[in-house]
């Protein structure tokens, strides 16, 4: 079965239609990009080559040292930034070089001095750190500031994130790790609050991404009135944060999360005079109770915001609930399989340079009792949790087997039937027994095709699914593979792949992983991804599919690859 993440769509399904042409990428200036980063720094920064010549200053190191960026660029190190006494008996040359090629930091070094273009000399904190095989970054900030933060800006600009002046990611998980070494010592209760800005792309595209900038500044101000002072919160990255909660177990985190959820959106938030409401949605994850360790917690929390976002947004979600949400999904998917309300829906799959549909793919759905569907998002996660896919695999492949059946009744040709299976269903060797013997009566009695080595019925599993030996997986696929079921790897290309399998199975079709796909027309590293797994598939004569396709771009990018099929909201959404 397929992760609920990988289906979700808000497009209305739209007919495949001729080929336009394909936008090109928004042209990228690096240069332009790292100067805009670095002119907000309070630190000077000097980015130098192994030479020890400067390839880049920043504006606050061109006040501080009295030259302009036009002058300093491509000069030594040596005639810019000019220490006073030496540092040690290598030259600057043979320092940064060192640097670069031994990754390692030099300093931070307290109250050197240096010598500025006028002659002053001047107190400065600075440290020497590798970014890649060509160049070092020095930076720097004058010394003795009045207040603590600009006492020491370098070590804050390392700690804090430059934008809401919040604690970093990494701040955060060195702060994490000792909280729980401390709090394991002494047999106490914390929590982990993760909290995400629901819909915070719309604010980027309305109002602009200087707008969006400013709102998640505000946002960093306000929830400091919600938390304890006690509490840590920080910028875990983009739109999302986290709060550590040391002394707090699930019932105060909760109240705490409430809070905060509270105080997001009771008011609005004033934006060049224009007021803009927004809301959050928060994961709670509590030691001892959900984890033993800092990463599994942080697991917690992303599953239970990613419940909260997926129940409504604007609340917060913990594992009680989720737990309590499992058991009552759990009761209603155990009815449905009891009374044969486990139905498939069929998603188109066409080709992509004719528009022609060549195949369709089975979906599993649950009828409610008023005759309703109710999609895969709402029932998968407490499926797996209950194990109870094998069941819902079983019924719905068999109701596409009878499907096939009734479409070569019709027409006396049937085209490919996909169909997900799960490694929960592999391990029910009886299950898989049931569905090669109805499917192998239905061929022979009914479509009369005993002869057929190549059945319609496509088995299509996970890449992440065949995680293990070889040999272990042909043992397992062995009994569709006899009967003649082609094999399709669904999801290929998302981090787990083993081109063993490839080369050891008769592998048939081969679907891409569906972020790739969602990312291909805007992203050139994606569109290279794609663009190698679609040569080698050509190489090994493989049919590619490409799910997702939800806007007339990434379909037009396909085509310029040279994927074969698609399915997607953008051609058709499925339909019994």
């Amino acid at each position: 079965m397929t992760h609920p993440r990988q289906r979700a769509s808000d497009h209305k399904g739209q007919p495949i239609t001729a080929s336009k042409s394909s936008p090109s990428a928004a042209d990228f200036q690096p240069e332009q990009y790292t100067e805009d980063l670095l002119a907000g720094y309070y630190d000077g920064v000097i980015g130098l080559d192994v030479s020890a010549h400067i390839t880049l200053i920043n504006k606050t190191a061109c006040q501080i040292t009295g030259w302009t960026q036009t002058e300093a660029l491509q000069q030594p190190l040596h005639r810019i930034f000019k220490f006073v006494d030496t540092l040690q008996a290598k030259t600057c040359q043979e320092m940064i070089s060192d640097i670069i090629n031994n990754g390692q930091i030099l300093g931070p070094i307290k109250n050197h001095q240096i010598q500025l273009r006028n002659g002053t000399i001047l107190n400065i904190d600075f440290s020497i750190s590798p970014l890649d095989e060509q160049t070092a970054i020095l930076m720097f900030h004058e010394a003795d500031h009045e207040n603590s933060k600009q006492k020491n800006p370098l070590l804050y600009q390392f700690s804090h994130d430059s934008l809401t002046r919040l604690a970093n990611r990494d701040t955060l998980q060195r702060a994490m790790h000792h909280l729980h070494n401390e709090f394991q010592q002494q047999g106490k209760a914390y929590s982990i609050l993760l909290l995400d800005v629901d819909r915070f792309k719309l604010v980027n595209d309305n109002f602009g991404h200087q707008a969006g900038d400013q709102l998640l500044q505000l946002l960093a101000e306000r929830m400091q009135h919600f938390i304890r002072s006690k509490d840590n919160i920080g910028r875990w990255g983009g739109e999302e944060f986290l709060c550590l909660l040391p002394d707090a177990d699930h019932e105060t985190a909760c109240l705490i999360a409430q809070r905060l959820v509270q105080g997001i959106a009771d008011q609005p938030f004033l934006l060049n005079q224009q007021k803009i409401h927004i809301s959050a949605s928060i994961g709670i994850a509590s030691y001892p109770r959900d984890g033993d360790d800092p990463e599994q917690l942080l697991r917690v929390a992303d599953n239970t915001l990613y419940h909260a976002k997926q129940n409504g947004r604007n609340r917060i979600h913990s594992t009680k609930q989720l737990t309590e949400n499992i058991f009552s999904v759990g009761t209603q998917l155990e009815n449905a399989l009891n009374e044969n309300r486990i139905i498939a829906v069929y998603q188109p799959i066409f080709d992509l340079m004719t528009g022609e549909q060549v195949a369709e793919e089975a979906l599993a759905r649950i009828q409610d009792e008023n005759g309703e569907l109710i999609p895969a998002n709402d029932f998968i996660d407490a499926a797996v949790e209950l194990q109870m896919v094998h069941r819902i695999d079983h019924q719905v492949i068999r109701t596409m087997v009878t499907r096939c059946y009734e479409s070569f009744s019709q027409s006396k040709t049937s085209c490919p039937h996909f169909v997900n299976i799960s490694a929960d269903l592999l391990r029910h060797p009886q299950l898989v027994k049931d569905i090669i013997d109805f499917a192998r009566s239905t061929c022979n009695e009914k479509c009369e095709q005993k002869q057929c080595e190549k059945k319609p019925f496509v088995i299509e599993i996970t890449e992440q699914e065949l995680l293990g030996e070889v040999d272990e997986v042909k043992k397992l696929l062995a009994p569709f593979i006899e009967f003649g079921m082609p094999l399709a790897i669904d999801d290929f290309g998302s981090g787990y792949s083993s081109l063993s399998y490839l080369a050891d199975l008769p592998i048939s079709y081969l679907k891409f992983d569906g972020s790739l796909i969602k990312r291909v027309a805007f992203e050139e590293r994606a569109r290279k991804i794609i663009t190698g797994i679609q040569r080698m598939a050509e190489s090994l004569e493989l049919v590619t599919i490409a799910e997702h396709i939800e806007n007339q771009q990434t379909l037009d990018a396909l085509r310029e690859i040279g994927v074969s099929w698609g399915q997607g909201y953008f051609s058709a959404r499925p339909a019994e």
